[in-house]
């Protein structure tokens, strides 16, 4: 089975002020960091799809190993717009896709391999009670989806497909946090510092003396 994803990261970040994929979560841009986890969970064909400061973009990722392509027109399309560019890319090279912003870096290898071995059409990873990122597409609905022209975007798009959207549960909260606001991007940091914190734990065995 083929695997792909795709990563839009064409948006201004007008709300954040600052460029948001090129933004740090600890060494390593939040790009950088989808990316990673996306390949170490076994993805074959990473996609960035790039608008706003593209050069600088596709410059910072250029020995990633993925495939990058341009919306030409960021500044007047959706998300949906961007989703398509790499859906049609990927429609006849994978079996599945997987789907996220870029600005949702923080999702877990364990989640990403829970989902490709979903045998859903269409599934999503659920904290909490809660639908996050990434999303999960069989090959199967992208001629659909590249077909909708109406409202709503990818979610309405999915809609139409009418495929069952299966919720997989998932103990992530990476899957929900995104760099939306500054105080997201806090709220992102936050999370990031508590899960590289790890406890030691020293052991010493005893009988009459310490072996």
């Amino acid at each position: 089975m083929k695997t792909g994803a795709v990563v839009v990261a064409a948006g201004m970040s007008s709300r954040m002020n600052d460029f948001k994929p090129m933004m740090k979560i600890g060494s390593i841009t939040i790009i950088n960091r989808v990316i990673t986890t996306l390949k170490q969970a076994g993805v074959d064909i990473v996609v960035v799809i790039t608008g706003f400061q593209s050069k600088m973009l596709e410059k910072h990722l250029s020995k990633e190993n993925i495939i990058c392509l341009y919306n030409e027109n960021y500044e007047t399309t959706e998300m949906f717009d961007s989703a398509k560019i790499g859906l049609r890319y990927l429609m006849n090279k994978c079996d599945k896709t997987l789907f996220t912003p870029a600005d949702i870096p923080l999702f877990s290898v364990h989640t990403v391999k829970k989902l490709l071995k979903s045998e859903a059409l269409l599934a999503k990873p659920v904290c909490e009670n809660i639908g996050g990122h990434p999303l999960l597409i069989d090959a199967k609905l992208i001629p659909s989806i590249l077909s909708y022209k109406g409202c709503g975007g990818l979610k309405k798009a999915l809609l139409e497909t009418e495929a069952k959207l299966e919720r997989i549960e998932v103990n992530d909260r990476g899957t929900l946090l995104d760099a939306d606001t500054q105080e997201d991007f806090k709220e992102l940091l936050e999370y990031h510092d508590t899960q590289m914190m790890h406890p030691k734990i020293k052991i010493s065995l005893e009988k009459e003396k310490k072996f």
